[in-house]
């Protein structure tokens, strides 16, 4: 018989015991969603194309209320979409959060169909494509043919004068593509061209259509554009109505889709700024477009938006008759637009020409 010390035995039985390490679970997972959640808010950031680090005012504002009561400056920031609450939204994947979001983000194909349309059926042949698989979309070529021209507004041109100017203060804002593009051909400069020349051609309105791109660098966009106003306004004196035209930018096609005497157009929505010094006769001035193409187009206008604070209150302090439209989204095409341009010259002859 072997005879052990206590200490020895202690010892011998503690090697027998294997300890296992006091891992907490829930610390695991929570390190792992946290390393998840800012990994896909950096890659969000860094491929995001809005200017001017909105989310990131917001958190010194959040930390710092010095800043947001003597530095920071609300007009600044008025366009800039991705907040704070956006960007968790989007790292969290609940920015487009239902079943029609859902699916579209597995398939492109889907943010091509219109929910609003009940009566859209089609089937698919993986071995023939018929005449009925393929989309078509009604080309305008002539606003002549069309219900939406009215012969009566014409009147006799006057290039001496100038009634209209349009311009662009983002320049490369695009249809049919998520990237901005200087390519006139789909961007808000191609229906600036419709929209003037339906004025001149079928109205006998005198436009300027000027195209300066002055979005060299994004934040300064409204100081350089309201630089090209001042121009012709030096120039020429004042005009009935100064068009500032864009583009807005939503996922969901419908929301800017409709359709004008059997053509698929983009819906148009008017922005005011309350901070312009001649607010009361811009919001006039888009109230009475927005009514009139309520009437002639009832579902063409989205609304009128207003800004408590626009960015250089959008140019609107330089004339009355400062507007600003946003010829439907980023998911529209061209012709769609292009369509709207025509109803408009239309609205704008039914005010001018009567």
């Amino acid at each position: 018989m072997i005879y052990m010390s206590r200490g020895e035995r202690r010892n011998s039985i503690n090697k027998k015991i294997k300890v296992k390490p006091n891992i907490n679970i829930g610390i695991v997972v929570l390190i792992l969603f946290l390393s998840i959640f800012f990994i896909r808010l950096g890659n969000i950031l860094k491929n995001n194309r809005e200017r001017g680090a909105f989310a990131y005012v917001q958190l010194l504002n959040l930390g710092m209320p010095i800043i947001q009561s003597q530095v920071y400056d609300e007009g600044t920031y008025a366009e800039n979409k991705l907040s704070l609450r956006n960007v968790c939204f989007e790292v969290l994947g609940l920015n487009n959060f239902s079943y029609r979001g859902i699916i579209q983000n597995e398939n492109s194909f889907f943010y091509d169909i219109d929910d609003t349309d009940t009566k859209s059926v089609f089937t698919f042949n993986p071995f023939q494509v018929s005449e009925d698989s393929i989309s078509k979309l009604p080309v305008n070529n002539d606003s002549k043919n069309t219900q939406i021209y009215n012969p009566s507004l014409k009147k006799e041109i006057n290039k001496s004068k100038p009634e209209i100017l349009i311009y662009h203060t983002h320049t490369t804002e695009s249809y049919g593509t998520e990237s901005e593009s200087s390519d006139e051909n789909i961007n808000v400069v191609g229906v600036g061209d419709v929209l003037a020349n339906e004025l001149e051609g079928n109205y006998g309105i005198s436009v300027i259509h000027d195209k300066t791109d002055h979005c060299i660098s994004y934040n300064d966009s409204y100081t350089r554009s309201g630089e090209t106003v001042d121009k012709y306004l030096k120039e020429y004196g004042d005009f009935k109505m100064i068009i500032d035209l864009h583009r807005d930018s939503l996922e969901n096609k419908a929301a800017t889709t409709t359709e004008i005497y059997g053509m698929s157009a983009s819906k148009i929505m008017f922005v005011n700024a309350e901070n312009s010094t001649r607010y009361p006769k811009n919001k006039a001035l888009t109230e009475k477009i927005f009514n009139k193409t309520g009437e002639l187009f009832p579902s063409l206008p989205i609304k009128i938006f207003t800004y408590p604070r626009g960015i250089k209150a959008f140019n609107q302090s330089k004339s009355d008759g400062c507007l600003l439209f946003e010829i439907g989204a980023n998911k529209n095409t061209p012709q769609e637009s292009k369509v709207t341009a025509e109803c408009m010259a239309r609205v704008i002859a039914e005010i001018i020409n009567k």
